[in-house]
């Protein structure tokens, strides 16, 4: 088992090197990625342990892309899968407060999975997030409008009895 040290200072893991291996196939950690092994006592560049160098000296993936750990020296994913935090709070406040509580609570798990590693579950709660800003933007805009029309047939009504009794 294996710790990494990713560019935010963290430590994510223990992961194992069958995982390891396939972040390393993914990109997603290059030979200055730091590592741990299990028991050590120091940080090693993932390319000088044993176990991963014969991966380093395979033709390397296409240049990292934004948020992949090889973006930067052990990097963990980050900027890359939306969260929609900001919007989930704008459809809680403005439109549909019980949808954009769900919204909110997926939102806040993106980041959280990035962190660990969860790049496909980050991803998964992030388009979930999308999902609820958006249901809940459609009812608060179709009550709002219902809303709004109710009030100018009020508005009317109350004019037309005006008018009648002059």
């Amino acid at each position: 088992m294996y710790k990494i040290l990713g560019g935010d200072g963290k430590e994510y893991g223990p992961v194992s090197a069958e995982t390891l291996q396939q972040w390393i196939q993914e990109g997603r950690a290059n030979a200055q990625t730091q590592v741990q092994a299990e028991g050590a006592a120091g940080w090693t560049a993932l390319g000088e342990v044993t176990e991963f160098s014969a991966a380093f000296n395979a033709p390397a993936p296409a240049a990292s892309a934004p948020g992949q750990f090889g973006a930067r020296p052990g990097a963990m994913p980050s900027g890359t899968v939306p969260n929609y935090l900001v919007q989930s709070i704008l459809v809680t406040l403005c439109c549909c407060l019980p949808l954009g509580v769900v919204a909110i609570i997926y939102a806040a798990q993106v980041n959280s999975k990035l962190a660990g590693g969860d790049l496909a579950g980050a991803q998964d709660s992030s388009s979930k997030a999308k999902m609820w800003c958006w249901i809940g933007f459609g009812i608060g805009l179709a009550i709002n409008l219902i809303i709004g029309v109710i009030q100018l047939i009020a508005i009317v009504a109350s004019g037309a009895s005006g008018m009648s009794g002059h």
